[in-house]
């Protein structure tokens, strides 16, 4: 199990935007490159709505006391698969001379963030490193064959000839589709875009057996290490380059409209020339894809509209506009906006701050002109930017989601009964609208309500209502409700039934499911619910043995206030059901090391936690198969499932959502897939919020603000500001 540093891993979750899921953006035009694949958590999501600032010190993540390790979903094959890699060729190790790149004068665009970045190298960006902080500062600096413009979620050609991807066809053993590539494409250094960079960072991924969102991005197909046999699973088989600007794509099967051109299509491509001695001489190591992710990435060519100049940790980065970025003065014409991209900016600087106070004072005094945060602002803090003349404050839908997650591999949440009763107990509606103060909603599908195109308002109002309107007749033990008659006292004639509803209801219904599947408590120590309120069980048993402490890892209240008060009402929920529950509100950086990085022993050591995605392309939501497949398991491939949830029907399901051919029948497939994560709850979705975001325009202005997810989403339109006129 390769055990490479994992910190700060995406999701926007977002982010998933990744991506884990932000969407790794081009932004040429307004354009990004989404994929599945690109997905960022949580810091790394802008899906992030408008509450938040950072900075709590960290702490070390909470260690759990152990307790029998079981599962309930089905063991993965004992078959050992490995990428199906092209015969392997020489890199040229010619040392790699980048240009000395420099501000070109003109405006500055002065940006704020509230996560430290924390890489240049864009190939650990896309795996062990991809935040959505990250994804601002080097998203922006490679191409792909096509992109989607912003804000009409169309997809457009960025290196491919046409905006046309064609389909696969029929070729021999497999299916394959040719690509023409433009040939007025450059990187930074002036050197071509070519076919052979398609192909180097194609083979690279597949070679060094890259997991995060690289796995997404080039979905390789399968091998049985032992017969050479491919898998069941659709995937990449061959990227070879026809000539100098055409590449060629073949898989096993006939590909569907999520792998292409919505996975490899949209695909960051890296510079051969760049980074080929580089990966040389991580070839030859016990562990490539940790010396690849390790070399540094300054003075990396750009394909995109800005190139990454500095970094210094904990205070600053900064980039500079490629003017010769062969997209500037492109004319696009997206959702009702006309514009032309540039870039515009001849420096971009990424400040840090401590919070968002500090950030928003800054911006009212004209020290930055943009503050990224895949939160949004707190609505507190919007009051001070109300009124002022110099500031626009904007308000979007956001494209991710805020949830609580599963380590189905220990019990007591391996047990479906356990995750069913948190479900009941946690009062989203409550938290969201009396304790937040209805600055975020409920929500209980994955896809988000402002995708409008793919969101199903029907099946996600129905399982809202399996929890919200539930109505029982009888107790947990099958006994009727009864409340005292005219002699106010229980267990006379006059007793009347009754319907119980709302948190009684839940109560009850949580408490079934836990005795269906193993749960028990000592006599006279069950939960109950007596004057309107919830009397807590105690000692909890699990197949008649207690249950240890299980805690809850969350972001904490410098970060996001918003999880780290849901932490609190998710671990009280679980102490009523009688467990031996703690929230650990906690440092941003050293949570997502602590869930998605295994220990020494090769395990990832968490119950719970509450993190986010931003979901990349939401042209065509693909991250099911990311967070969930049991092909992705963190503990396998390094992928995005580090849940370890591993339903047979949804891998199927995954499979023919990558073969469908129509938006209509992708469309049914992903809700079928829903209905699975809704009823098996690998996560329990917790809340969004609209994304609120303010810009100086007193300084600078951009050509659209009105776009899924904000300015952000976008990774701040770098290509696209301008100076105020």
């Amino acid at each position: 199990m390769n055990k490479r540093n994992r910190v700060l891993r995406l999701m926007v979750i977002f982010a998933a935007l990744a991506m884990v899921v932000s969407a790794c953006s081009d932004d040429d035009t307004g354009t990004t490159a989404a994929t599945a694949a690109t997905t960022t958590t949580e810091g790394t999501e802008p899906t992030e709505a408008p509450t938040t600032t950072e900075g709590t010190e960290p702490t070390e993540a909470p260690t759990t006391t152990a307790v029998e390790e079981t599962t309930t979903t089905e063991a993965l094959p004992e078959i050992v698969y490995v990428n199906a890699c092209q015969p392997d060729t020489p890199y040229d190790t010619t040392a790699y001379a980048p240009p000395a790149y420099a501000a070109a004068g003109g405006t500055v665009y002065r940006t704020g963030i509230f996560q430290d970045t924390t890489t240049d190298n864009y190939w650990a960006y896309m795996d062990p490193q991809s935040t959505v902080w990250n994804a601002y500062l080097l998203g922006p600096t490679k191409p792909a064959l096509f992109g989607t413009n912003l804000p009409g979620l169309d997809l457009t050609n960025d290196l491919a000839t046409s905006d046309d991807p064609g389909v696969a066809a029929a070729d021999g053993d497999g299916f394959s589709v040719t690509v023409p590539m433009r040939t007025d494409v450059t990187w930074s250094d002036g050197t071509p875009i070519t076919a052979h960079d398609v192909v180097f960072t194609a083979d690279t991924v597949c070679q060094f057996a890259l997991g995060g969102n690289w796995v997404a991005s080039y979905q390789w197909a399968q091998t049985d290490e032992a017969t050479g046999e491919f898998s069941d699973a659709l995937g990449l088989i061959g990227v070879t380059a026809v000539d100098d600007f055409t590449v060629k794509f073949t898989w096993n099967k006939d590909p569907g409209l999520a792998i292409w051109p919505y996975s490899v299509g949209v695909a960051p491509v890296m510079s051969k020339a760049a980074w080929q001695a580089v990966a040389e001489d991580a070839k030859a190591s016990e562990d490539p894809a940790e010396v690849l992710y390790a070399a540094s990435g300054a003075g990396d060519a750009s394909g995109g509209p800005t190139i990454f100049f500095a970094r210094e940790a904990g205070a600053f980065a900064e980039s500079v506009g490629n003017l010769d970025y062969y997209d500037n003065g492109r004319a696009v014409s997206s959702g009702g906006v006309d514009f032309t991209t540039g870039p515009f900016i001849g420096d971009q600087t990424f400040e840090l701050y401590g919070d968002q106070s500090a950030a928003v004072l800054a911006l009212k005094a004209g020290e930055v002109d943009y503050l990224y945060n895949p939160l949004g602002l707190q609505r507190g803090l919007l009051d001070q930017i109300t009124g002022d003349a110099n500031l626009t404050p904007i308000v979007n839908a956001t494209n991710g989601f805020r949830y609580l997650a599963f380590n189905m591999r220990r019990d007591p949440m391996a047990r479906q009964g356990f995750r069913d009763a948190l479900a009941f107990m946690i009062d989203k509606e409550y938290i969201t609208g009396s304790v937040l103060q209805g600055v975020a909603f409920p929500l209980y599908a994955t896809v988000p309500e402002g995708n409008t195109s793919w969101y199903n308002a029907e099946l996600a109002d129905a399982w809202q209502a399996e929890i919200t309107d539930l109505a029982l007749d009888t107790r947990y033990d099958g006994t009727p409700f009864m409340e005292a008659g005219e002699d106010e006292e229980l267990g006379t004639e006059d007793d009347v039934a009754y319907t119980a509803t709302g948190t009684e209801a839940r109560l009850h219904a949580a408490v079934s499911a836990l005795m269906a599947d193993g749960f028990s408590w000592p006599e006279g120590q069950e939960p109950g619910f007596a004057d309107n309120a919830i009397v807590p069980g105690k000692g909890i048993m699990l197949d008649g043995a207690p249950v240890q402490e299980i805690t809850i890892l969350a972001p904490g209240p410098g970060y996001d206030p918003l999880r780290a008060t849901f932490s609190l009402f998710v671990a009280q929920a679980a102490k009523d059901l009688g467990f031996n529950a703690t929230a650990y509100p906690t440092d941003f950086n050293v949570l997502v090391n602590a869930v998605f990085v295994p220990d020494d022993e090769g395990n990832l050591d968490f119950d719970m936690f509450m993190l986010g995605w931003s979901l990349g392309n939401p042209a065509l939501p693909t991250y099911h198969e990311s967070f969930w497949a049991g092909k992705n398991d963190t503990l396998i491939n390094d992928g995005n499932n580090n849940t370890g949830f591993n339903d047979p029907e949804f891998n199927a399901l995954v499979e023919e959502f990558n073969a469908a051919k129509t938006f209509e029948e992708a469309y049914d497939i992903m809700w079928q897939m829903e209905e699975i994560l809704f009823t098996q709850k690998p996560y329990i979705l917790l809340f969004d919020t609209g994304i609120i975001e303010a810009y100086r325009s007193a300084t600078i202005q951009y050509p659209f603000t009105n776009t899924l997810s904000g300015i952000q989403f976008g990774n701040g339109f770098p290509g696209l500001v301008a100076a105020a006129s």
